[in-house]
């Protein structure tokens, strides 16, 4: 009789441990970013092409971390991993490169706009240069 009131109890306790602990991995196109960047200010973009690219046009408000650099990923490893990020590149390679790595180091948010700045861009959405 005790045991059958100790699973659900167990089962309770590791499912709110699990939430606890909870990772989110969102795919977004342009269009769907500028919606989520225009309803959170809080919202951290994370633009990983190289600093030529991002001088050419970016984000406004977007942080540069040259995936392809060696301190790259210790970069990224610095930031906070409780924020919610948005990550993007110029396809989806270099986004997905750092997404993998962002939610395999801990970080709990992370939205990668799948059709990168070109999506971006053709969608007529701000750019800061």
């Amino acid at each position: 009789m005790k045991i059958k009131i100790l699973i659900p109890v167990l089962f309770l306790l590791l499912s709110s441990f699990a939430s606890i602990n909870a990772q989110t991995k969102t795919e977004v196109n342009s269009k769907q970013a500028s919606v989520l960047l225009q309803k959170d200010s809080k919202l951290i973009v994370l633009d990983v092409r190289t600093p030529e690219e991002f001088k050419e046009g970016h984000i406004k408000g977007a942080i540069n971390i040259d995936i392809r650099q060696e301190d790259a990923f210790s970069k990224i490893d610095k930031l906070n991993r409780n924020a919610k990020y948005l990550v993007y590149c110029r396809t989806n390679h270099r986004s997905g490169m750092a997404v993998d790595h962002m939610m395999q180091s801990g970080f709990r948010n992370v939205t990668q706009m799948m059709d990168g700045f070109p999506g971006w861009a053709a969608n007529k959405l701000a750019v800061q240069k």
